[in-house]
């Protein structure tokens, strides 16, 4: 098994410096680092995580945790793409993560302070926690309070916590500008009752370029087990009923957008000649509806690095530090604007 001698015999550079580069501690130049990652991933490196917590007396682990709901356990992509990002980043810095599958609540419970204490019980490096509800922060809060490195990959600023918060009120507010850009003058807001933060953007687009507000919301109670696309289709015939000017729609995601394109085009609106849509999160399924759909696209990967970077910055230095660190949010355009 390749070894830090071996890496730097094939990079030139020394022991101290690939130490460094691998551990994310310490100046190293870009070039170096690349040195370092590359050879290690050449010579198949594979730091050795119980030698290392004995000679330095402390764990290597990065606890990350993941909170999945209890009647839809099913994967979600933009879960996995902050995963991959963070997988990526902590693989040659010398650590390993741990990943820690929570069931979602709207509060912090005594079984939510249970996990907790048993997960902060195996003494974690540091701990990433993906989300910013009620429960996920007073998880972090427990963290802090324990001294334990934690780091929030978060949906907006939270400036009581170590975070990355992706802004999706800011990314909102960018498509509204670029519809106004196009020409468009009734843009509607198809919502869902679930995030504040988007509709808060679209609000201040909306107030920015002197425009009236539209927002139309699904006649009952929205459900994680609602077939988003559905829910879209009722939107479709909400907005034409009562805003049949509408020239623009940006919806609460992806699914829901693609319902409203549907059941636009089903009564006789063209896409984007008399109407443009746009969606958000950039799933796999806005490349493939008919037109092919403008979406805004949440940077989960860049957001998984960043949080791994705070994290290991937190550790190595020892000290506790409250940073936000804003992701920006992408406009992906197609056909259907």
């Amino acid at each position: 098994m390749a070894n830090l001698k071996d890496i730097a015999a094939r990079t030139g550079l020394s022991i101290n410096t690939v130490s460094r580069a691998l551990r994310g501690s310490g100046y190293v130049s870009a070039e170096a680092q690349d040195k370092v990652r590359a050879a290690a991933d050449e010579l198949g490196y594979a730091p050795n995580r119980a030698a290392r917590s004995l000679r330095f007396n402390r764990n290597f682990e990065i606890a990350v945790l993941v909170f999945i709901s209890r009647t839809n356990a099913r994967g979600d992509s933009q879960t996995m793409d902050k995963l991959i990002g963070i997988k990526e980043q902590v693989a040659s810095s010398g650590y390993e993560i741990n990943l820690q599958f929570i069931y979602y609540e709207y509060h912090y419970s005594p079984e939510d302070n249970s996990r907790l204490m048993s997960i902060l019980r195996q003494k974690p490096a540091g701990v990433i926690i993906i989300g910013d509800a009620p429960q996920q922060l007073a998880m972090a809060s427990e963290c802090m309070a324990r001294k334990v490195p934690v780091t929030l990959i978060s949906y907006s600023e939270q400036r009581d916590f170590n975070c990355v918060y992706i802004d999706r009120a800011q990314g909102i507010c960018d498509a509204v500008d670029y519809l106004y850009a196009k020409g468009r003058r009734t843009i509607v807001y198809a919502q869902l009752n679930t995030c504040q933060n988007r509709l808060r953007g679209y609000r201040e687009g909306i107030r920015k370029h002197h425009l009236e507000e539209h927002i139309v919301s699904p006649d009952r109670v929205y459900t994680l087990n609602d077939d988003l696309f559905r829910v879209g289709l009722r939107l479709a015939a909400s907005i034409l009923t009562e805003i049949p000017h509408a020239d623009a729609v940006q919806g609460y995601s992806d699914y829901l957008s693609a319902g409203v394109l549907a059941g636009l085009i089903r009564s006789g609106r063209r896409v984007p000649a008399d109407i443009s849509v746009i969606g958000f999160d950039d799933r796999e399924l806005a490349a493939f509806t008919s037109p092919p759909m403008t979406t805004l696209a949440q940077p989960g990967f860049d957001a998984g690095k960043l949080a791994v970077d705070l994290l290991l910055n937190q550790i190595e230095s020892g000290t506790q530090t409250l940073k936000a660190v804003k992701v920006p949010m992408n406009l992906v355009i197609r056909q259907s604007t």
